[in-house]
């Protein structure tokens, strides 16, 4: 990639960092015409990227995003899980998913899309469900490389990167044939790991998701939800349990704890604006929420995320 190229990545960062204006996170969109016509896939080594989020902040991305790290140590944080990070370790991020990066010095080879790239091209808005760890519920974020799928794995990013350098008119299909390649090669080794997944859940199940994810700091009653999805709140449960093994209600609450946690981990916010923020008018009642899901004081926690290593 020639260094006109370089550095897109990340190169749509809402311009507010204060992750405090955006709900407590940074959200990360992707940038369609970097290249001068819309595409909707790239791929390039961490290095050659400056606006990569390495600095610890937390942010979401708006596309899909899969990580090899090449170099570097640390931890990379990823949906509420807090994963080793070293060479060999591969990660797989989701639209809406919170990350944190905390690894030095760090490189990688990384290959990010939208779900347009893919559904769009499949007729299938369900097509990426099919990846074990693209689903909800994943059993892990990030899957550990032998060194021989880890060199498989760096050939077929290069001829991404050779493509995208070029980019011909027929770019789209030939990227799109690469990635889903990686895909299941991934998906192969991700299985062998970590058994088979069960067959993809219900649609009902997932514009469920997908609302919680965009209302859950202003809408907190699984009634509301139902209503916005035409069933009962005891059908939308059912469907919950049968597919994540969690009710609705306790979804969208872990969402809302997730929240906090990142909100408090960063900057002089108080608890009382944390819980303002999430749609806790009481901060009374916003401590005895926190404390039920997470186990301690909203001050606890704080205190010890800030002395932990």
């Amino acid at each position: 990639m020639d260094a006109s190229r370089a550095g897109w990545y990340f190169s749509t960062m809402a311009p507010a960092r204060d992750p405090l204006r955006s709900g407590g996170t940074v959200r990360i969109d992707f940038h369609r015409t970097k290249y001068g016509r819309a595409l909707d896939v790239d791929a390039a080594f961490v290095r050659h990227l400056p606006s990569f989020e390495r600095t610890g902040l937390p942010h979401v991305l708006s596309f899909y995003d899969i990580l090899l790290v090449t170099r570097g140590t640390g931890t990379f944080e990823l949906d509420g899980a807090r994963h080793e990070a070293r060479p060999g370790a591969l990660f797989f991020s989701r639209p809406g998913d919170l990350r944190r990066l905390s690894i030095d010095p760090l490189d990688g080879a990384c290959v990010f899309f939208t779900s347009r790239f893919i559904e769009d091209a499949f007729r299938d808005p369900r097509f990426l469900d099919r990846f074990p760890f693209f689903r909800a519920h994943r059993p892990s974020g990030v899957l550990f490389l032998e060194p021989v799928l880890k060199r498989t794995f760096l050939t077929r990013f290069r001829e991404m990167t050779e493509e995208i350098a070029s980019l011909r008119s027929d770019a789209d299909e030939a990227l799109r044939a690469v990635l889903w390649e990686l895909l299941v090669l991934s998906s192969r080794a991700y299985v062998a790991r970590w058994g088979a997944p069960r067959s993809p859940g219900s649609p009902l199940v997932t514009r469920f998701l997908a609302l919680v994810e965009k209302h859950f700091a202003r809408e907190h009653r699984v009634f509301e939800y139902a209503r916005r999805l035409s069933v009962s709140p005891g059908h939308l449960s059912a469907a919950c349990r049968d597919e994540l093994r969690e009710s609705a209600g306790r979804i969208l609450r872990k969402r809302c704890a997730r929240e906090a946690r990142m909100l408090l981990e960063n900057g002089d916010i108080t608890a009382a604006d944390v819980g303002a923020r999430l749609g806790f008018e009481d901060p009374a009642y916003f401590a005895r929420f926190f404390r039920r899901e997470v186990g301690e004081t909203p001050s606890a926690y704080r205190t010890r995320r800030a002395t932990s290593p």
